[in-house]
């Protein structure tokens, strides 16, 4: 199952709304499915219930994809080659700050913190060209990457806050309190593969009796 960035922030949204299990498990078929609350509705019983089951088969691969996978440096998407840096000596103070201020929402901000790791590739017949993200074209690369994966996604930022972690060691730029808070940063993502996120999604996907 392919769950890009934005696809997961849906899914997380909806594993937070305050509602009965199977109005929430319909509202998880259809952001996965595309189909509107109507046409799930019609569903016959048996087929719903299917459709659940198949769901749940697909997520654990995705879990599975998670655990497997292994942070890149380039990517693909739509077209468009993207080069992420994990070189914390290659981040000046305003991308700290970017980073900072993002990860008081990983999950909602995911897209803009990885605009702020990554330098869109420009092909020019002198070779490859790394294209600085800067607060004029911030936003508009945080839409475009919404379709990355976000397996991708998940594997960058860990390895990333991992490194940012260890260089705060060794560098008395940084305090005691911003360490604390990469360390913080780390642990929510990693909650992600440890099922804190995604066993909601399962706890909700209830077949019908």
């Amino acid at each position: 199952m392919r769950i890009s960035i934005k696809k997961f922030q849906e899914l997380y949204s909806i594993s937070l709304v305050e509602t009965d299990e199977l109005s929430k498990s319909s509202l998880l078929v259809q952001c996965l499915t595309g189909m509107n609350e109507e046409q799930v509705n019609d569903l016959p019983i048996e087929k719903y219930n299917k459709l659940c089951g198949r769901i749940l088969n697909e997520f654990k691969l995705f879990n599975q994809e998670l655990t497997d996978n292994k942070p890149k440096q380039f990517v693909w998407l739509k077209g468009k080659l993207y080069y992420f840096f994990y070189d914390i000596k290659k981040m000046n103070a305003a991308k700290y700050v970017e980073v900072a201020t993002y990860s008081q929402d990983v999950i909602g901000n995911l897209h803009r913190i990885m605009a702020t790791m990554c330098k869109p590739v420009k092909m020019t017949w002198k070779g490859l060209k790394l294209i600085d993200v800067d607060s004029k074209n911030h936003e508009q690369v945080s839409k475009e990457l919404l379709e990355l994966d976000f397996s991708f996604a998940y594997h960058s930022s860990v390895f990333f806050w991992a490194v940012l972690t260890e260089s705060m060691k060794s560098l008395s730029t940084y305090s005691n309190q911003k360490e604390e808070e990469a360390k913080e940063v780390i642990s929510n993502l990693k909650k992600v593969s440890d099922g804190y996120t995604t066993a909601k999604w399962y706890q909700n996907l209830r077949t019908s009796a």
